[in-house]
């Protein structure tokens, strides 16, 4: 993304970028972010349109439930709105980032609050929240509660109350049962 004269102008570079990480011809690439910036000439979408055009963009993403959580890790500067690049780093991380790097994007969907830590209750929430999506996916039929329960013992690793990211990343890592279990739900879910 470039700017020229105060508008926002897609560059070449952007797109083989995004066609490389993507498997998606760079035309086709070029005309769909060039849609994007007709109907979003600012480069922002609000939440919205944000839930029309990941719609469009994984239409198997089941939206209902976890549409603020998603847009959270999109909206990374808090504003309310995802820009463009917010929406193209994202895409470019799950693309081609580190497992450590799609760990951080993933904590951001756990953190419901920003605050850099998920607490209990947050974790209940997304399992709650999730909870349509790892019934299907449960074979030992695990309630809520004991995916919740198990999950956050095995990433409170220093036992004060809270995860901070280095837990999470490194139980879903160290393949802990039910972290692990988890982050791979919510991975799925984009793929």
């Amino acid at each position: 993304m470039g700017n020229k004269n105060g508008k926002i102008v897609l560059t070449e570079e952007i797109v083989e970028e995004l066609s490389r990480s993507s498997g998606i011809e760079k035309k086709l690439v070029k005309q769909q972010c060039e849609t994007f910036l007709v109907q979003h000439p600012s480069g922002n979408i609000n939440k919205s349109d944000f839930k029309k055009f990941v719609k469009m963009a994984l239409p198997d993403l089941n939206m209902k439930k976890m549409e603020a959580n998603i847009f959270r890790m999109y909206d990374t500067n808090q504003d309310g709105n995802v820009s463009m690049e917010e929406f193209l780093i994202v895409f470019h991380v799950f693309s081609s980032g580190s497992a450590e790097e799609n760990l951080q994007r993933i904590f951001r969907i756990f953190d419901v609050d920003n605050n850099g830590v998920i607490s209990k209750n947050e974790l209940k929430k997304l399992v709650k929240d999730m909870s349509s999506i790892l019934k299907e996916n449960n074979p030992e039929n695990c309630g809520d509660d004991v995916i919740t329960d198990s999950t956050f013992l095995e990433m409170d690793k220093d036992k004060d109350g809270s995860i901070n990211s280095k837990e999470f990343c490194a139980a879903v890592l160290a393949q802990d049962k039910f972290s692990k279990f988890l982050a791979v739900q919510v991975i799925d879910m984009f793929t």
